[in-house]
């Protein structure tokens, strides 16, 4: 009896033991300052650099509205793998974002968030011990795991600082 109580314990053990992140969490936000620039210029910098810089399997730029100063894009970045087991994996990957930009005056507010991980439909992985197995994707999924939150915020606020130099240097080539 007790061996049964014990296996049964250990067995909802695993299955607790994993708990996606909450949604509510899954937003990345960052603020940033842009001296000397109103808010229309601030918002037609904005827009232009994300129409050059931001990559999007369909229309990058999905809402724009100089009265609320919100802009909202859509678009992808490749996965942003650190390290060698992580970079191995999932370098084939690329993580789907929407972007919300809030324009104030002097201000920025970026938002990130509906992120998804996307499978392409045929990658490869590099074992430890085996040379190569072949997978078939062709999917996206929400991101749920921390790490892979991790690495998608690491990437994300890179194209939140770039729109920060755009602004600050006043180059947005």
């Amino acid at each position: 009896m007790k061996r049964i109580l014990i296996i049964f314990v250990l067995l909802l053990a695993g299955c607790a033991a994993y708990s996606p992140m909450p949604p509510g969490e899954m937003t990345i936000l960052t603020k940033m300052e842009a001296p000397g620039l109103s808010k229309q210029e601030i918002f037609d910098k904005s827009e232009i650099w994300m129409e050059r810089h931001l990559f999007s399997r369909g229309k990058i730029i999905r809402e724009a509205d100089m009265g609320t100063g919100v802009i909202v894009a859509n678009g992808y970045i490749n996965y942003p793998a650190e390290g060698k087991l992580e970079a191995i994996h999932r370098i084939q990957y690329t993580i789907t974002f929407d972007m919300k930009v809030k324009v104030a005056d002097s201000a920025v507010t970026v938002a990130f968030s509906d992120l998804l991980l996307d499978i392409p439909r045929n990658y490869l992985v590099y074992g430890r011990w085996w040379p190569l197995q072949e997978y078939s994707g062709g999917y996206s999924e929400p991101i749920e795991d921390r790490a892979d939150f991790d690495a998608a915020k690491r990437g994300l606020l890179e194209v939140a600082e770039k729109l920060g130099g755009c602004l600050k240097l006043n180059r947005c080539e």
